[in-house]
């Protein structure tokens, strides 16, 4: 009997769509307007950046758009991240017109050198780096294409800056979409390219869940293999979980383990009560810690702990706080550590806030104005305990 029943697989650290992409229909929405433009036969009006703290789902959603760009359409959708083209000129190219596939259609004199020593032909385009757009023209005239660029504010500035450049005369003579995805420490790294209108993006910011999103991510995926989640059970985990998505999927996974250990030895229950709960609070807490400490120690390596327990105590249980409480926070800890105890200046407070913003720590969604979320809200309760520790 129980190995007939089935269960939602929540895989919290494979990157791909969970078993219910909840609370996101506003960027769904944001994407397949480009999309549409796409199938028409246009550019799109802009490229889209996605800028969110880790594990929030920005890879989830650009998962969904592939496969929403995939599916049944006329149009090529190439996912990559820097390290697939070694943050080269040439082998992005390579990543995004096969010369083995579009060489054939493209013109002999488009700019472009190619290789044809090589057992592999492979564009040059770094001998004439304005190149690439006449490329990606010539090929997505043919047939349309989407870049997805995960890990984005990785990527390296020279090549961001052809590839932005590139993008902006492509997308006016062909359709082509352009969409980086990336930790808050994209919107530095995109503006160090400096790269024409970049900041004309279209933006998405990717955060925590809103409570609804939060309990339908969880609850619908049980529903659907006739799972009933106690609702006491479905308070505490969201609350648990502070909304987080990584969370929730782990979660997830932890009280499927648990419900599918009772029902191999008691039978069909199909209830994630109280007593699972029970049983998996121990478990997620250590896939918590686990989580958080890769992160913490980045933090320290930067000598930036003790100011992220400072940062934290201006926080205290909120999810985000303005500029001027942010800015005041670490303005103090700056006061009270250099031995002058002269107040810091303007910029010193402002480098402060954008290092702790590219760990995540704190980040400002593209829509929130002067104002600051952080970036997994108990990491900073962590970084607060750890830190009172000290001797």
């Amino acid at each position: 009997m129980c190995s007939a029943l089935t269960y939602p697989e929540f895989k919290p650290s494979d990157g791909r769509e969970p078993p219910c992409l909840a609370g996101r229909e506003t960027e769904k929405q944001a994407l397949r307007k480009p999309l549409n433009l796409l199938l028409k036969g246009e550019g799109a009006d802009r490229n889209v950046i996605i800028i969110g703290p880790r594990g929030n789902g920005k890879t989830v959603l650009m998962r969904w758009f592939e496969d929403e760009c995939k599916h049944g359409k006329n149009l090529d959708v190439v996912w990559l991240a820097p390290s697939d083209f070694g943050n080269k000129l040439d082998d992005l190219a390579n990543e995004l017109a096969p010369p083995t596939i579009w060489r054939r259609w493209l013109p002999d004199l488009i700019g472009v050198g190619l290789d044809r020593i090589s057992v592999n032909m492979k564009w040059q385009v770094s001998r004439h780096p304005g190149s690439l757009a006449d490329l990606l023209i010539s090929r997505c005239r043919k047939r349309p294409l989407a870049l997805l660029l995960d890990e984005a504010h990785t990527l390296d500035p020279g090549v961001g800056q052809i590839l932005l450049n590139a993008s902006q005369r492509v997308r006016a003579r062909a359709p082509f979409l352009l969409v980086f995805g990336g930790t808050p420490g994209l919107q530095y790294r995109l503006s160090s390219m400096d790269a024409s209108f970049w900041n004309r993006s279209d933006k998405l910011g990717v955060g925590l869940l809103d409570k609804t999103g939060a309990r339908n991510a969880l609850l619908i995926p049980f529903q659907e293999h006739g799972i009933d989640v106690d609702q006491t059970v479905m308070e505490k985990v969201i609350k648990e979980s502070q909304r987080y998505p990584y969370f929730l999927q782990c979660w997830g996974a932890t009280l499927t383990d648990v419900l599918r250990d009772k029902e191999e030895k008691t039978g069909r229950s199909r209830q994630i009560d109280t007593d699972i709960l029970k049983q998996a609070l121990p478990m997620f807490d250590k896939q918590r810690v686990a989580y958080y400490e890769p992160m913490r120690e980045e933090i320290a390596g930067a000598g930036l702990q003790t100011l992220a327990a400072a940062v934290t105590k201006a926080y205290g249980k909120l999810d985000a706080v303005d500029e001027h409480k942010l800015d005041s926070a670490i303005s103090s800890y700056l006061t009270v550590k250099p031995s002058d105890g002269l107040r810091p200046t303007e910029q010193e407070v402002v480098n402060m806030r954008r290092n702790l913003a590219e760990f995540g720590y704190v980040w400002r969604p593209p829509e929130a104005e002067a104002v600051w979320h952080a970036g997994i809200p108990s990491l900073m309760s962590h970084i607060l305990k750890i830190e009172k520790k000290k001797p």
